[in-house]
């Protein structure tokens, strides 16, 4: 596998050939791992989602990118649209790094729809001679014939008392005033959450105050800072560094966390009787995740499956990184639920317990009371496991293909109350996603198989279980 420098990672996209590009679209388009339905890079290596929203009558979707290699490199967003959420189509529109504030890398953000344009906000990235780092808040308009212009100065600069790990802004519209939240790094080394408010989306922005969330001690950095309104409730998102184990179980290298709070007041930059924190995603591979409250007030997201810091066998192939499906959200009895947006039915018949599974599939599986047992995915050399006890399923990859982020286990297990449970297992060749009783806990990860083997799904369980299931469209 290629050892990048870092002069090499950040060198301009001039520098490549559009041969490069070509090999390294074809090496993404032919790959074993090719995703059939999940958006996934282009090329390159594909990160964090950005600009989640709904503008001149269709959903807008940005991933951050880098299009030369599956490292983090050299960062743009490209964009894909969709009419219905699960079908996207990809374009040429893209937000580039230019000189002289995202010189080294457009980083994460969101949109908002302003009159009859799309308006982007967005952190540009420098890095300094030393080592250091410049992080500022970026504007760009869209219009409806995908025209970007980028606005001339930066919005918002670095905070006083704060390092240059200073981030990801989502920007709403409440109540007549702008409103932004980034992620930031204390000059204490202590993770917060900035609000920022303006009367117009341009700013001036002014500072409002650190977010207070009714927690302490959330590590120190928080990233990708998101907040919907969810059925009466405000939910907040966001992916916290370093946080204690012992105070929220997680086994990822980081995790993605949400908050369910009454409401949030504005002025005083506070959640109003705000829950517990929650692991938004018990899997292996979900990070990042963006949300957008829709044009009917309905809330959405869609996550990175993949996590900073961590390699996957893809890379050695020049790409890494998918999308989630969008999720929509909940809060019933003050819990927060994860629903896939629904597929069209399929006409084609699918018998999970006689076909062969071809990485293309969701399966339902209704698991009644003090069932116990195994449920397997694979062949004779490569298996996906789910192993359900008395008041947990784990889920074992350890012998799904490739090793991807052993240094954090190869397992995951996921509490069930007693009785019942449905799953929905959604399956696209190297990705997985499962949904226990309508999203009230979801688990994703990635899996990369190497025998070319056809899958069969068997079952240990200590008693029948109804299992149906369909595959589901190739839509990339």
């Amino acid at each position: 596998m290629k050892k990048w420098t870092t002069a090499q990672r950040y060198a301009a996209y001039s520098t490549y050939s559009d041969a490069t590009l070509t090999q390294l679209i074809a090496a993404q388009r032919t790959s074993r791992w090719h995703l059939n339905y999940h958006v996934q890079p282009r090329s390159g290596l594909l990160n964090d989602p950005n600009g989640f929203s709904y503008f001149n009558s269709r959903w807008h979707l940005f991933y951050q990118n880098f299009p030369f290699g599956g490292v983090h490199g050299l960062k743009s967003w490209r964009h894909v649209s969709s009419s219905d959420l699960f079908n996207w189509q990809e374009d040429d529109l893209s937000l580039l790094p230019q000189a002289p504030y995202s010189t080294q890398g457009v980083y994460s953000g969101s949109a908002i729809p302003i009159n009859d344009q799309l308006f982007l906000m967005y952190t540009g990235n420098v890095r300094t001679d030393d080592g250091g780092r410049i992080s500022t808040q970026l504007g760009a308009w869209v219009d409806a014939n995908q025209h970007l212009t980028t606005t001339d100065l930066p919005l918002i600069n670095q905070a006083t008392g704060y390092t240059a790990h200073f981030r990801d802004p989502q920007i709403l519209h409440v109540d007549g005033h702008y409103y932004a939240i980034l992620g930031a790094q204390r000059a204490d080394l202590q993770g917060q959450i900035l609000v920022y408010r303006a009367d117009t989306a341009t700013g001036p922005w002014s500072l409002v105050g650190p977010l207070d969330l009714g927690h302490r001690d959330l590590g120190y950095m928080i990233e990708c800072p998101n907040l919907a309104f969810v059925d009466g409730h405000v939910v907040l998102l966001f992916c916290p560094q370093g946080l204690d184990r012992e105070r929220v179980p997680y086994a990822n290298v980081y995790p993605n966390m949400a908050i369910v709070a009454d409401d949030i007041d504005w002025q005083t930059a506070r959640l109003i009787n705000p829950g517990p924190l929650t692991n938004l995603d018990l899997g292996f591979d979900s990070y990042a995740t963006q949300v957008v409250n829709g044009p009917d007030g309905q809330a959405h997201t869609i996550s990175w499956l993949g996590l900073p810091d961590t390699t996957y066998p893809s890379d050695a192939e020049g790409w890494q990184g998918c999308l989630s499906l969008v999720k929509t959200l909940h809060v019933i009895d003050g819990q927060l639920q994860q629903k896939p947006v629904a597929f069209p039915e399929s006409d084609v018949p699918f018998d999970p317990f006689r076909d062969t599974l071809k990485g293309q599939e969701v399966l339902y599986v209704d698991l009644p009371a003090a069932v116990n047992g195994q449920l397997t995915l694979g062949n004779a050399k490569e298996r996906l496991v789910l192993n359900v006890t008395a008041g947990q399923l784990t889920i074992d990859r350890h012998a799904a293909g490739a090793a991807v982020g052993s240094t954090f286990g190869d397992t995951r297990t996921l509490p069930l109350s007693a009785g019942p449970h449905h799953l929905a297992l959604y399956l696209d060749r190297s990705t997985f996603e499962l949904f226990i009783d309508d999203g009230a806990q979801v688990a994703s990860g990635r899996f990369f198989p190497q025998d070319d083997t056809p899958w069969h799904l068997t079952s240990t369980l200590n008693t029948p279980v109804r299992l149906t299931g369909q595959r589901l469209p190739t839509l990339y």
